[in-house]
């Protein structure tokens, strides 16, 4: 039998040992083990492989049920993460737009420190990486209908779950049992119009086979529209910058409304001799540019803008705020007992969605036209021959071809094969087998040849008045002139002609094993030592196939070569947990926790992971936790394995007799000199009228990241007050060898700045040994970053019952920001202090008031982000616009149940319609605000 006693106290104990939001612990998993005469239950939670007996780890959890998504409207577990104050929006359909291959992932990104930092599990075990060449789970293949919880950790976890858990871990548990058939769907609708939501899914199981095998499946369709500028009255109105025509003012002042460019624009638009712009009406014929409100004024660059009404290119008017996504997800969970003491346990995953990226047509800003083009009006041709012109060059966005669209369509399959059991009354083991494979295509729209554009678009007529391509042999392979005078003057087969697509097909794949055994042995006077040891084996593969095209450059704009890439790692890992004390002068309870991992990867060589943490209670109402932990991040495919692809740059070379005496410490100088570019050596006359031409490749010399972090931390909560805790939690990581893509022009800078010429920097570029003159580079990752951040994450919890008029809950979750520092390259000239700034405000909180009588449940949440800066760096000569306000959106969301089978979910989001801040760095969300807008949902669940 089961102690009631023993249970209740684990229950308590891990109410003060985790900041909890929401949790059912009858669904923590439970194994029970006999203590002396009794049976006690031994409580299995994210960031241990310890299943505990009552004292749980010291590491601050938070956790989310999936009740709680269903009931404000999220229908993505993305959606839900990045309201989380500890964490920010990674790459999400907001973002990604201008990502050709991430359109509409969704990742979470933990203390800001990038998703490939962040570690997704699915039931404590690895999923399939959501995008080639890297290792961050895409959360859109977490059907929401299957989430039982969210359990979160903000800290190092490597020595627990090994690489990419430098930020901290988010487990995903899903659903294990249901009976019968459960329908859910839900809807949202903003109330200006775009960015429609929907989701429908059905939930199916039960037991069978004398209750032996235990199944649940889901299926899930849910839609996620597309959202334009033009759909929102506040993106409709965009807030951009420009140089302040005032010279006693700052630089740059803020500037409110539509200003398209000047210089190019549909039509195609051209400047002539005579000092005049020139484009064509909707007939072809030539007219003056219409400036509408003019240009811009003030120096620099504003003259390249003009008023919202003239002829120009309105970016506005292309592209998207957020990318549209189509989903189907179909899970299947099984569970089949063997016998008392053995089960086997499947998980299968099935996904397959879209998502389309968009931007501006092809444009071309070379373009030139001939005087005797074919096409030109006779008016054209006079003022060419008037003005002395052979031609003219034609700057223009070629609309014929439509929109260049990015369409990626993701599918994965995950399987996964598990027995386990118990050994003997105090110990028991798991054992697992997985593969998980995405395949990736993507088809860009919109294209051209490049090629045949130049040969199609010179248009001449031949001896019997007929208009041809200029160029013989691509009249032979079919060419058809192009008529590129005005909107709509081309032909459907010349854009036939010029038109293409092209793609590219990416599959991932992932395979490992993990065997883990967990139990007690020798009792001490304060309890069993509990401990757990694992071994895990994970293979990682990538490979890209683009289209010839591609490869060899001839579509505009887009150049990709094929990759090819893999990896595996064996990890050895151990766990205690050493109960110190117990039911002493001020020490209720004390115990140890240790953790080591020993990772051998086969191309960052072997690494280790430990943790130490301390878990105190002084007295019951008390808890003090500690952890200090190193942790890794080891280099991802894309990292190590990207194909070299050509690419073009210009920079500045520090040797020369300019830069060379600009340098700091002498080592700039010395180490020139060492190479024999000192006196008054200068690179060659037409070096710096030129782009240079050099790769961007991956680095397979890349080693691990490290972590060293820290948290110190309490839970309180008073026995004289029930249903009240309080927890805060210092944290601190500080990151060094990190992974940073470096740019010619750094490498060359710090080349010559570092102590010696021994450094990663010289490697990266290739010298003639004539001239000097530098004549190839690489821009690869390398290991010459570090992060130093640092904060407090603050939760309060308190629930009010009362017989009368219901139950009342209020719960708080902030961070504040001590610390977040960048330094790509080590040097202290680099080094970036963002806390404070728009990215990193010091304050992040979500707040909730929740009432529930009877059948009815009313909520009011709140998410706030604190005033911050554009940029810590900011002088008042720079801008007007570095102030960004604080910003909160509330939505208020309702549940009432009609039934024990039937449930209605409503409310709105943004109930306030608070539209981002009005600041040419966030009025478009920037992923930190919300773009929605005000939003109404209602969904229904049915039980059958």
């Amino acid at each position: 039998m089961s102690s009631v006693s023993l249970t209740a106290k684990a229950v308590r104990k891990s109410l003060l040992a985790f900041a909890v939001t929401s949790v059912a612990f009858s669904n923590i998993s439970v194994a029970e083990e006999i203590q002396g005469d009794q049976v006690v239950e031994r409580i299995e939670v994210t960031g241990s492989k310890i299943k505990r007996i009552g004292d749980l780890a010291p590491t601050p959890v938070t956790v989310i049920s999936g009740s709680d998504m269903a009931e404000m409207g999220i229908t993505n577990v993305a959606d839900i993460l990045n309201k989380i104050p500890s964490s920010t929006v990674g790459i999400s359909p907001e973002t990604s737009n201008n990502f050709i291959f991430a359109n509409g992932l969704n990742q979470t990104n933990l203390r800001g420190l990038g998703s490939d930092r962040t570690l997704v599990l699915v039931n404590g075990r690895r999923f399939v990486a959501g995008s080639n060449g890297a290792s961050a789970v895409d959360l859109n293949t977490i059907p929401s209908a299957m989430v039982e919880r969210i359990e979160v950790i903000t800290g190092g976890a490597s020595a627990v779950y090994g690489s990419d858990a430098i930020a901290g871990v988010v487990n995903i548990i899903t659903r294990k049992h249901t009976d019968g058939v459960e329908l859910d769907a839900s809807y949202t609708l903003p109330e200006q119009g775009g960015g429609e939501e929907s989701q429908f899914s059905i939930t199916a199981g039960g037991d069978f086979l004398n209750d032996k095998l235990t199944t649940i499946f889901n299926a899930t369709f849910a839609q996620q529209k597309e959202l334009r500028a033009s759909e929102r009255d506040f993106l409709n109105n965009p807030v951009g910058s420009i140089y302040n025509p005032d010279p006693d003012g700052p630089a740059r002042i803020q500037y409110e409304g539509r200003k398209p460019l000047s210089w190019i624009n549909e039509a195609g638009t051209f400047f002539a001799a005579d000092g005049n712009q020139y484009t064509f009406d909707a007939n072809g014929n030539m007219k003056l540019f219409d400036y509408g409100e003019g240009l811009i004024e003030g120096p620099g660059n504003n003259g390249n803008y003009c008023g919202p009404s003239c002829e120009g290119y309105d970016p506005v008017n292309y592209g998207l705020i957020r990318t549209p996504l189509d989903r189907m997800v179909f899970s299947l969970n099984t569970d089949y007992q063997i016998n008392d003491d053995h089960k086997i346990f499947t998980e299968i995953t099935y996904v397959d969605y879209q998502s389309n990226g968009e931007s501006s047509p092809v444009f071309h800003t070379y373009n030139p036209v001939y005087a005797d083009n074919a096409f030109l009006s006779e008016e054209t041709k006079q003022l060419l021959a008037d003005t002395g012109m052979g031609g003219f060059n034609l700057y223009r966005m070629d609309t014929e071809f439509g929109n260049r669209t990015y369409n990626q369509d993701r599918e994965t399959f995950r399987f996964l094969l598990g027995v386990e059991g118990t050994i003997n009354d105090y110990w028991d083991y798991s054992f697992h087998a997985q593969r998980g494979q995405l395949n990736e295509t993507t088809l860009w729209g919109g294209e051209i040849w490049a090629d045949r554009y130049e040969q199609a678009k010179d248009a001449v007529f031949d001896g019997n008045g007929n208009i041809v391509c200029r160029d013989e042999e691509a009249r032979a392979a079919g060419c058809v002139p192009l008529n590129l005078l005005g909107i709509g003057q081309a032909s459907q087969e010349s854009i036939d002609w010029v038109s293409t697509e092209a793609g590219q097909t990416a599959e991932t794949v992932q395979t490992s094993a993990g065997l883990v055994i967990n139990g007690s042995f020798l009792e001490l006077p304060a309890g069993f030592i509990s401990a757990a040891f694992s071994a895990d084996y994970r293979k990682e593969e990538s490979s890209t196939d683009p289209d010839q095209a591609l490869i060899d450059g001839t579509i505009f704009g887009n150049l990709a070569s094929p990759m090819s890439g893999e990896y595996d790692v064996v990890e050895l890992a151990a766990e205690f947990s050493v109960p110190l004390l117990q039911d002493v002068i001020l020490a209720h309870d004390l115990s140890l926790d240790l953790a080591y991992r020993w990772m051998d990867y086969s191309t960052a060589g072997q690494d280790d992971a430990w943790k130490l943490g301390l878990n105190w209670s002084p007295i019951e109402d008390l808890r003090i936790r500690a952890t200090r932990s190193k942790s890794v991040r080891a280099p991802n495919i894309g990292e190590l394995f990207s194909p070299p692809g050509q690419t073009f740059s210009s920079f500045t070379d520090v040797c020369d007799k300019i830069n060379i005496e600009l340098g700091s410490d002498g080592n700039r100088k010395k180490n020139c000199e060492a190479v024999g570019l000192g006196n008054g050596w200068n690179p060659s006359d037409s070096w710096y009228l030129s782009n240079h031409p050099g790769f961007n490749a991956g680095n397979e010399d890349l080693t691990a990241e490290v972590s060293d972090d820290y948290t110190v931390g309490f839970v309180y909560s008073p026995s004289y007050v029930d249903n009240l805790s309080f927890t805060v939690d210092y944290w601190a990581f500080d990151i060094s060898d990190a992974i940073n893509y470096i740019t010619v022009g750094t490498a060359v800078k710090y080349c010559y700045d570092s102590e010696s010429l021994d450094n990663i920097y010289c490697d990266l570029f290739t010298r003639d040994n004539t001239t000097g003159d530098i004549i190839d580079f690489v821009q690869k990752p390398v290991n010459s970053a570090s992060f130093n951040v640092k904060g407090v994450d603050i939760e309060g919890n308190y629930t009010l019952e009362t017989a009368s008029i219901g139950n009342f809950n209020v719960h708080l979750i902030a961070t504040y920001l001590e610390e977040w520092e960048y330094n790509p390259t080590g040097f202290e000239a680099d080094l970036q202090v963002d806390v404070g700034e728009y990215t990193d405000p010091r304050w992040k909180a979500m707040f909730s008031l929740g009432w529930d009588y009877q059948d009815l449940s009313l909520e009011a949440r709140s998410n706030y982000r604190h005033s911050a800066v554009a940029s810590n760096d900011w002088l008042p000569e720079n801008n007007n616009y570095n102030d960004i306000p604080s910003h909160t959106v509330w939505d208020f969301t309702g549940r009432y149940d009609f039934t024990d089978d039937f449930t209605l979910r409503f409310g709105v989001k943004n109930a306030f319609d608070k539209a981002p801040p009005r600041n040419p760095y966030v009025y478009d969300g920037a992923g930190y605000y919300d773009t929605q807008g005000r939003a109404f949902f209602l969904g229904g669940n049915y039980k059958i």
